[in-house]
């Protein structure tokens, strides 16, 4: 506001000069609205200037094309994603209400603009740019309210509210700053207004300008480049201008100016090897005008370079300007972290190094430097950057922006979040859409995630970006979900099992599917399957443990739940097994996720120091769940391990004998996979009894529901005690997964097991109908039945690390000696009783031999060596 107001005075009733606030801290210090939508659009147009963002945007438009006159207008309309701030209601909402008690009621902005009357729309132009530049100005219009990350909604007031927010007071009259704001933008747009195409009214342009406006928002909104300026300014516009290109670099959104004669992008001098493996080769032999590629290849056989490649081949020539590397798991996402950094490093310049991105709420690392945070918006990095440095840290700051970054590795739902109706999905997706999509260990026995994982996948790449997905153990459904967007029929089992692997697919927006065979794969390894019925005898598996390692046998056992892995390690101390025993400190303990976020690099450097391409000698006991069976490069001489579906169970056996070498204990030269089974059979599951060990179907899901891929998986091994890996990974993955041979299986054990396979086929379908329906696809009007909910933290993702923060308000020695503050739980241990939010304060601690025992609002918790449980 102008005027006395301007000037510390505060709204003057007789000042007729009274102009709207943009960003304000008191009133001496505010930033006036025309010059705050003067910096978002000069930073939206910037962003437009980037080359793949361009592209984006044109195959967003359609036939129809995006030319500069396009552009122009929709900074326009990125310009008014701010214009309901021009209702009285915001304006006076900062100010004292014993001055100004008769104010209107204090007022948001964004669903607010929907109340504007029509004399607003009219004063500031937008029935004449409906007139002229056609019908896709309401859902731009639309779009570009949605950039505090959910589509705008009217406010649900009753009686005067609403209206009075949009009437003149004290002098101010918002039709008024209305008048100025058009004269801004015909003065300072003023190829909007010249002859041009209509602009494109396609859904998928306005989502992605949506999520563009969003970026834009938060960029300018960024005070350490955008100083507050009271006073409005006819030639503001310039100096916007100026200052975003300064922000739009110095925040890493720049990429078109970095060199793209990137190093040679080869095995040897990215990652040091003689020569590439064969999965790698069939990858960087690909076209980069293919835009999906699905690799299947066995573990260990070099994915994760092989992205790496594909990523350095699509950089240079100039049609992705970012990576994210998306894994299930925290775990995997902090191993891979560090080797997708160390091939980044060789693939830039010195000069024009690229930090990547540890993307995991609340873990705050960008590179080899860590951070915490300082109040609620600072972050202070360990290593005292230069000041160009910080600013481009800026992407790791919070969740939402991890998909801004130039190189980032994470986990694949903050990729899933921007296929959601969730809060900042169109921001994210933006933000994703310069980047190459990379999501590893897709699995075949998940349609849950399969559905979700098919949204994002195919809005990214009809958009133009570039995806590309990896497995050992995918089978034809999801593959054919996945590579034709569901536009495919399932192959019959019999075709299925005759598709090649190691395989790579390429398919792209227009439903054309190849399979190529990748030939020349490594040697095959071949696997003695032991089937033992030893499942709820913690015992056995205990001492069956010992009797290996007490032959210089590295041992790996992977249990399906934290309970029961906990249940071995106790029978493992029990039987005089401490010294053979995974240890920290010389204090004995297992592998799971329910250890403090602190603790858990100690536990991840622990199991490759014994279980490492290079390890140490003797025998050892590594005892632990799923975290042991994704991107962990581990070598076991004897794996011992629950019954779960043949694709994890592949995924498990990628552990056993991963590396050749000549140190082997005699007995265990060959590899030997031990599965434990119940003494009993799996039908004692059908009534629920299994639950405990992860297997079958209750309320809550269970973690391998079908009992039937179970079973399948178990006569797999028992007709096949020999597995040849990766000759045999096709026909294993078709003959436990595949719908047909299930529903088959069923009907000939009859029984109960026909109501099962009908229970857990209503469950899948009921899940991927949930994340269908909650699904954010670009077909969608963007319009009034465009709404996000306020949906379940289990609809958001369903994987088992992800749940609540609890952060501690100071560190405490945990039963390690290393200090400890934050831990991530299952949401199951609370139900509905935490609170949500993503950090959740303890009350106090208490440390107690080496116990720490945690209060959390009624809960009570102990942590030690075995991890963090609910106290009885």
């Amino acid at each position: 506001m102008v005027g006395k107001k301007a000037r510390g005075h505060g709204p003057n009733r007789n000042t007729s000069a009274i102009y709207a606030w943009g960003k304000f801290h008191t009133p001496d210090s505010f930033h006036c609205l025309e010059h705050h939508c003067a910096d978002v659009a000069a930073c939206f147009e910037l962003l437009l200037l980037d080359p793949v963002l361009h592209t984006r945007f044109e195959r967003a438009s359609g036939a129809a094309g995006f030319s500069a006159t396009t552009a122009a207008r929709l900074t326009v309309l990125a310009f008014l994603h701010d214009f309901g701030k021009l209702n009285s209601g915001f304006q006076f909402k900062v100010f004292d209400r014993r001055q100004f008690p008769d104010a209107p009621p204090k007022s948001g902005h964004v669903g607010e603009a929907l109340l504007a009357p029509d004399e607003i729309y009219e004063t500031l132009g937008l029935f004449e740019l409906f007139h002229a530049w056609g019908s896709a100005v309401d859902p731009l219009l639309r779009a570009a309210l949605a950039h505090h990350g959910r589509p705008a909604r009217r406010p649900t007031r009753s009686g005067s509210g609403p209206p009075r927010i949009w009437k003149p007071y004290a002098g101010y009259n918002p039709r008024s700053v209305a008048v100025r704001l058009r004269e801004r933008i015909r003065m300072w747009f003023p190829e909007a207004f010249q002859n041009g195409p209509r602009l494109p009214d396609i859904p998928a342009l306005a989502h992605l300008f949506a999520g563009m406006v969003a970026l834009a928002d938060q960029i300018g909104s960024n005070e350490e480049f955008f100083a507050f300026q009271p006073i409005p300014d006819q030639n503001y516009i310039d100096r916007a201008r100026a200052i975003a290109a300064r922000a739009v670099e110095e925040l890493g959104f720049d990429r078109a100016s970095r060199p793209q004669d990137v190093a040679s992008a080869d095995i040897r001098t990215l990652f040091g090897h003689e020569k590439p493996r064969p999965a790698q080769s069939a990858v960087t032999a690909t076209s980069p005008d293919s835009p999906l590629l699905i690799l299947e290849s066995e573990t260990g056989s070099g994915k994760t370079e092989a992205a790496i490649l594909r990523f350095a081949k699509l950089w240079r020539r100039g049609v992705v300007d970012g990576l994210y590397f998306a894994v299930p798991t925290r775990a995997a996402a902090k191993q891979l972290h560090d080797r997708i950094k160390r091939g980044l490093a060789r693939l830039f310049p010195a000069d024009r190094q690229v930090e990547t991105v540890l993307a995991i709420p609340g873990y705050l690392v960008v590179g080899n430097a860590e951070g915490r945070r300082v109040g609620r918006f600072d972050v202070s990095w360990e290593d005292s950057p230069d000041e160009a440095t910080r600013l481009s840290r800026w992407s790791a700051e919070t969740a939402r922006k991890f998909l801004t970054s130039t190189a980032a590795v994470g986990t694949v739902d903050q990729a899933l979040l921007a296929g959601l109706k969730v809060k900042w999905a169109h921001f994210r997706a933006a933000s994703l859409a310069r980047s190459l999509l990379v999501v590893d260990e897709v699995h075949a026995s998940d349609p849950y995630m399969t559905e979700l994982l098919r949204t994002v996948l195919w809005g990214h790449l009809n958009l133009g970006g570039h995806a590309l997905l990896m497995s050992a153990t995918l089978g034809s459904a999801a593959r054919t979900k996945l590579a034709a967007s569901g536009r495919s029929s399932l192959p019959s089992p019999a075709e299925a099992e005759t598709v090649p692997y190691p395989a790579i697919t390429l398919a792209d927006e227009l439903g054309t599917v190849e399979t190529r065979p990748i030939t020349g794969s490594t040697s095959p390894r071949r696997i003695s399957m032991k089937l033992e019925p030893i499942l709820g005898e913690p015992s056995e598996i205990a001492a069956h443990a010992i009797q290996a390692a007490r032959h210089d046998a590295k041992v790996l056992i992977v249990r399906n739940t934290v309970t029961t892995a906990q249940d071995v390690f106790q029978a493992l101390l029990d039987q005089g097994g401490e010294s053979l025993a995974l240890k920290i400190a010389d204090n004995p303990t297992l592998h799971h996720s329910r250890f403090a976020a602190e603790d858990r690099k100690l536990l991840d450097d622990a199991v490759e120091c014994v279980l490492g391409k290079i390890r140490v000698a003797g025998g050892v006991i590594v005892v632990g769940t799923q975290t042991l069976e994704q991107s962990l490069d581990i070598d076991a001489d004897l794996l011992i391990s629950d019954i779960c579906p043949v694709d994890v169970l592949l995924q498990r056996i990628g552990r056993l004998h991963r590396h050749p070498r000549t140190d082997r204990p005699q007995r265990f030269g060959a590899p030997i996979c031990v599965v434990a089974i119940p003494e009993d059979g799996l039908e004692t599951g059908l009534d629920g009894t299994l639950l405990r060990h992860g297997l079958g179907v209750s309320d809550r899901g269970g973690v391998y529901r079908s009992l039937l891929v179970l079973e399948a998986t178990r006569r797999l091994i028992g007709e096949h005690p020999i597995w040849t890996i990766p000759k045999m990974n096709r026909m294993l993955v078709e003959r436990a997964t595949h719908p047909d041979l299930l529903r088959e299986l069923a009907e000939e054990l009859r029984g109960r097991w026909l109501s099962h396979e009908q229970k857990t086929f209503g469950f899948s379908a009921a899940e991927a109908k949930l994340a269908s329906s909650h699904a954010l696809t670009r077909e969608e009007e963007f319009n009034e039945r465009l709404v996000f909910s306020d949906i379940d933290e289990k609809v958001r993702t369903r994987l088992g690390e992800d749940g609540p923060r609890i952060v501690l308000a100071d560190p405490v020695p945990g039963p390690f000696g290393n200090d400890v503050q934050t831990f991530v739980l299952p949401s199951h241990l609370f139900r509905a009783s935490l609170p949500t939010g993503e950090e959740i304060d303890a009350v106090r601690t208490e440390p107690r031999n080496d116990e720490l025992v945690l209060l959390v609002g009624e809960h009570r918790l102990i942590y030690d060596r075995t991890g963090i449980r609910l106290s009885v």
